[in-house]
């Protein structure tokens, strides 16, 4: 499942033009910490206009984080990488949601072993809207932005 999953995350990554938004508990390693997701993050950032890249966690623990490629690129490239943080919230069981250019969406869940990809655009704005009100109601990361 795990290789499946990271083939659809890197399709939804690399297509993107505009604007990536995850949602991941923990920004899973095995998923978001790899070569072709940092570049996919990196080459949208400098290739698009206004680009939007959207991390939200849910634990900003530094001494799980500090390694973390995507993380380490919030500080590298701020006016496109924003990282937030929102424990809980009755709209999110921390499943990962990935959501691509708003015309694609990932989603991971029960611990990855279940996932949908989703493009028919009645799906894809449900999870866009799920994932602007998480993002609203989440807040920057003062144990990271302390830590770094």
């Amino acid at each position: 499942m795990l290789a499946e999953s990271s083939e659809n995350l890197s399709s939804i990554m690399t297509s993107a033009c505009r604007s990536i938004d995850i949602a991941s508990p923990a920004l899973e390693p095995a998923l978001f910490d790899k070569d072709e997701v940092v570049s996919a993050v990196v080459e949208l950032a400098r290739k698009g206009r206004n680009p939007r890249i959207r991390l939200l966690i849910a634990n900003d623990n530094p001494s799980k984080l500090e390694r973390h490629r995507l993380v380490a690129l919030t500080r590298r490239l701020t006016s496109a990488v924003s990282l937030r943080v929102l424990s809980s919230h009755p709209e999110w069981h921390h499943q990962t949601i990935v959501i691509g250019d708003q015309r694609q969406v990932l989603l991971l869940l029960q611990g990855q072993r279940e996932q949908k990809v989703l493009d028919h655009p009645h799906s894809v704005t449900r999870w866009v809207d799920v994932f602007d009100r998480l993002w609203h109601a989440s807040e920057q990361s003062s144990e990271l932005k302390n830590h770094y």
